[in-house]
C-alpha cells in the first residue's frame, strides 16, 4: 500500500545534558495530558530535545509557565506500510526537485514504518509541493 505524509510542527528545546532530563520532561507532559508522535534527541551545539506533540498549544503553554524557550519548526511525517525500499520513491522524489533533506528519523514496527524529514527553511515550500501539500508552509 502507500503512505501518508503530512506537515507537522515540531517543538525544540534546549536541556541540561544529565541523567534523567528526558524522564523529567516526559513526566511532565504525561501529567499535562499531552502525547507525543514522536520525540528524540541530539547532542549538538549543547543538548535539544525534538519533540512533535498531539498538541503543540499545551506544549507552548507548559513551556512559558515553566520559562523554557521553545522553538517550533514546521517537519513532514511520513507512516505507511513497511516494506524493503520503503522510502526509496519519496527520497528520489526530494533529490530529483534538488534539495537537501536536513535529518531524517525512521523506524519500522509491525509492518508499519514512520518518518520525520527536517528540511532547511528556504527548502520547506518545494518539499511541501514535492509532497502534494498545497498548504502555506
Amino acid at each position: 500500500m502507500g503512505h501518508t505524509i503530512r506537515q507537522v510542527t515540531a517543538v525544540v528545546m534546549q536541556v541540561d545534558d544529565e541523567v534523567g532530563m528526558l524522564h523529567r520532561v516526559l513526566c511532565v507532559l504525561r501529567d499535562a495530558g499531552v502525547n507525543m508522535i514522536a520525540i528524540s534527541s541530539q547532542r549538538r551545539q549543547g543538548t535539544a530535545l525534538m519533540a512533535i506533540p498531539e498538541d503543540v498549544d499545551s506544549v507552548r503553554k507548559l513551556a512559558a509557565q515553566s520559562g523554557v524557550h521553545l522553538q517550533t519548526r514546521p517537519v513532514f511525517l511520513i507512516e505507511g506500510d513497511d516494506r524493503v525500499g520503503a522510502l526509496c520513491d519519496i527520497t528520489k522524489s526530494i533529490e530529483d526537485i534538488g534539495i537537501n533533506i536536513e535529518d531524517i528519523a525512521a523506524l519500522s514496527a509491525s509492518r508499519r514504518y514512520a518518518a520525520v524529514l527536517t528540511f532547511a527553511d528556504a527548502d520547506l515550500e518545494a518539499a511541501a509541493k514535492c509532497f502534494g501539500l498545497d498548504e502555506e508552509v
